[in-house]
């Protein structure tokens, strides 16, 4: 017997009963579940045909299990007829009546003095948060609870209380690892042949035990009358077949599964066993899952046959695979997982049209101003490329024709910016000078934020309301926090190279005043001398002042994950966004984003170039510091910080050591042109609407706003920036009234405990102000 939503709860209130320690607690004398809305009162007969312990209380009528309070006590004290036997602990359901009418006894109504004491001998089936179990609440708790996945707009909860006793019926298996909404408890009110016929289809068997022999004769007639089809005797391969052909009704059917292909995940295989083992001219990987599986096998070889063929060649071969499978992204079986290849191949398309050509200039200055417009888009794609690859043994066609298009137009670019700076003095200069002081202006440092990230953090900001102009810099030669965090810092005319040169020192520089080696601590010290406060990660300092900041960690990902880097650039973008917003929300007028360097990444590594070890002081794979007089055919560039001491920078995107997928140090557009993001504050004058208090009940939550409300609206978020992480219904910020109040309700009653963030947004989306709350007190 398959177990059903009704079995579930049947032995949650049972296991009430249970939880004590025995030997050290006495038992419960009864159960009470109060029901202050009657929420479950609909269902309560059915339960008492499972429960034989439960009772109810209401009208007097014994045979059904129902009186009022002093019979209910009789019943808990086994002095009436119909009482459980000795072991087994009565049930007691008290429809319209809360837990805090029992506990305020003297104020409570008389004809409940009877079962007040019994909450002190017996237990209360209770949330973990102290209220009363609601249907949608029992649905979707982790603690309790059945942990199901239920949408909490009005409609759902509307339909969920009409559905609720269709639901006790329903086994747990239809219910696990899908979307309930309005629509699915509106099929159990009203079932449709069309949500009906792809369940059953998805699941024959389990459809079938789930029904009763009613409901599985009125399912298979409506089949016959909307399909032409019998379940019974035609069976799922048959219909399958119906479902491919999508004609007449089936059509409709199609475009549901299509729709929400993950609701039906057993429709693939019936699909897949009823396909055409010669497939005809008509027939299409649109509705054959195994004709799409043959398509991304083939697309594969393709991709696989291009990754050691010249770059041009490469890119019209992409641009012949786009055409022929960029229609498999709106198939359905996209939406399950099953088309990874075409997927990624969206953007290495588009890679493959930017690298077509590698576009020069007469200046360092106008190549760099070149890539900071318009060039980092190329990068931009080739890191989408990377974020949809999965494993390099589902993905090692996709990253090796990745390879084939960006690595030559990274060479050419490269190389291209190395001759115009070696022709112009072997070295860069800083376009800005030090940041200065001021008040209410903070630095935030970015280690490793390379141009094509900083384009995506803009975006971001843009969302979130915050807007920011974009400029570049020049990094430092070599490319390297060592030597570039100071030139991008405000102390940056405090230190220099020291008389010793670079190699010995891992490419570091010295204070000027004391000649000692530059570490993090005496870069504090010097900060803080020149009157700038240094803030810790979660730190918002005196907006009074100036204050320096760092934040992220790209770089550190970088070496450690290598190409998969992509993947945690999103993650790391969401969280500078969340670290921004916090620095303006506490005050700061000005936030001046800047970064030390970017990098290569290429999946299988970057080239191996030869650089004999015993010409140089210091050697990493980017750049290598010359011993003096050491002769090499190599490139060589003067470092930043003293030019008399030469630097080596492997020709074009190479590396001097072997499999080296992350690097920077040497000189490229992507290591060298860094991005500034300055950022005014749109932070709300005294007079401009603000938090005032936030009152909990439960998942109620009463906002009043301070100042004029119009146009501002309330939400409650994870992350303060993002409104994907909101945790009211639909994700959607409720307006304020006129007077500035707001009534909010929790999507999930399970978040109650958590801390969030109230957020207050003005009309364009821009946080304004916020409040850090602990949800639901």
């Amino acid at each position: 017997m398959s177990e059903t939503l009704s079995l579930r709860l049947v032995a949650a209130l049972r296991t009430t009963a249970q939880s004590y320690a025995a030997g050290d607690q006495v038992a419960p004398c009864v159960v009470l579940w109060t029901d202050p809305e009657r929420l479950w009162l609909g269902v309560v007969p059915a339960l008492q045909a499972l429960l034989p312990e439960l009772f109810v209380l209401g009208a007097y009528v014994p045979e059904q299990r129902t009186g009022p309070a002093l019979w209910l006590r009789c019943i808990e004290a086994r002095l009436v007829s119909g009482a459980p036997e000795a072991g087994i602990t009565p049930i007691l359901y008290l429809p319209g009546i809360g837990r805090e009418q029992l506990r305020a006894a003297e104020d409570g109504p008389p004809e409940l003095a009877a079962l007040v004491e019994l909450q002190y001998r017996g237990a209360m089936w209770l949330h973990v948060n102290g209220k009363e179990w609601t249907p949608y609440a029992f649905l979707i708790s982790k603690y309790g609870g059945l942990e199901l996945d239920v949408a909490k707009d009005q409609a759902t909860l509307d339909a969920l209380a009409g559905a609720l006793p269709a639901l006790l019926g329903e086994p747990m298996a239809q219910l696990q690892g899908r979307r309930l909404d309005a629509e699915f408890f509106n099929g159990l009110l009203a079932p449709d042949a069309t949500g009906l016929l792809l369940r059953w289809l998805a699941e024959p068997e389990a459809f079938k035990k789930s029904c009763s022999d009613a409901q599985w004769k009125a399912f298979c007639q409506q089949c016959k009358t909307d399909a032409n089809f019998d379940p019974v005797k035609d069976g799922p391969l048959k219909a399958a077949g119906l479902l491919a052909a999508r004609v007449n009704h089936w059509g409709k059917v199609w475009q549901r599964f299509a729709e929400a292909p993950v609701n039906y995940p057993g429709v693939v295989e019936w699909l897949k066993r009823a396909a055409p083992k010669a497939p005809g001219m008509f027939d299409s990987a649109e509705v054959w899952p195994s004709i799409n599986e043959s398509e991304e096998r083939a697309l594969q070889n393709a991709l696989e046959a291009l990754v050691d063929r010249p770059q041009n060649e490469v890119i019209r071969g992409i641009a012949a695979l786009e055409a022929v499978h960029a229609d498999r992204r709106a198939y359905p079986w996209q939406k399950l997982g099953l088309s990874p290849l075409a997927t990624a191949l969206q953007p290495l398309a588009q890679l493959a049209e930017l690298c077509r050509t590698a576009p020069g200039a007469p200046t360092p200055e106008v190549y760099a101003a070149a890539y900071a417009s318009d060039g980092w888009r190329v990068d931009a794609a080739a890191l989408a490329t990377m974020a949809a690859c999965g494993s390099p043994e589902q993905h090692g066609a996709v990253l090796g024709t990745l390879r084939a298009v960006y690595l030559p137009w990274l060479e050419n670019t490269a190389r291209h910016l190395q001759q115009l700076i070696h022709a112009d003095g072997q070295t860069v200069s800083r376009r800005a000078k030090p940041i200065e002081p001021a008040p209410g202006r903070m630095v935030v440092f970015a280690d490793g934020l390379r141009m094509d990230v900083a384009q995506q953090l803009a975006a971001r900001l843009t969302a979130a309301g915050i807007a920011s102009t974009q400029d570049w810099e020049w990094s430092a030669i070599p490319s390297v926090t060592a030597t570039a965090k100071p030139a991008a810092s405000p102390m940056a005319d405090l230190v220099t190279g020291g008389a010793g040169g670079a190699g010995g020192d891992e490419f570091a520089t010295r204070l000027i005043a004391s000649e000692q080696l530059l570490t993090q601590d005496r870069f504090v010290t010097a900060l803080k001398e020149r009157s700038w406060q240094f803030l810790g990660a979660d730190e918002t300092g005196d907006p009074a002042g100036s204050a320096w900041t760092e934040a992220g960690a790209l770089d550190k990902r970088g070496h450690t994950e290598g190409w998969k880097l992509a993947r945690s650039v999103d993650t790391e973008v969401r969280d500078m966004v969340s670290r921004i917003t916090a620095l303006l929300n506490a005050g700061w007028s000005e936030l001046v984003v800047v970064t030390d360097h970017g990098w290569l990444l290429m999946p299988g590594g970057l080239p191996k170039v030869e650089l004999k070890a015993f010409l140089t002081e210091t050697r990493w794979s980017r750049c290598a510091a010359l011993k003096a007089g050491a002769r090499t055919d190599a490139q060589v560039f003067k470092w930043h910080w003293n030019p008399g001491v030469m630097m080596a920078s492997p020709p074009g995107a190479g590396s001097y050591r072997a499999g080296i997928e992350y690097s920077h140090g040497g000189v490229s557009l992507q290591e060298m042109v860094t991005p500034v993001l300055r950022i005014k504050s749109a932070q709300p004058g005294a007079g401009a609407a603000r938090l005032l208090e936030a009152k909990w009940t439960g998942a109620k939550c009463r906002v009043l706003v301070a100042g004029p409300s119009a146009g501002v609206r309330v939400d409650v978020r994870t992350s303060q920036t993002d409104p994907g992480t909101s945790l009211l219904a639909d994700k959607q910020a409720r307006d304020t009234t006129a007077d500035g109040r707001v009534t909010i309700f929790l999507e999930n009653d399970a978040d109650i405990g958590k801390q969030a963030e109230i957020v207050l947004l003005e009309s364009s989306g821009q946080v304004i102000h916020c409040l850090t709350t602990t949800l639901g007190q």
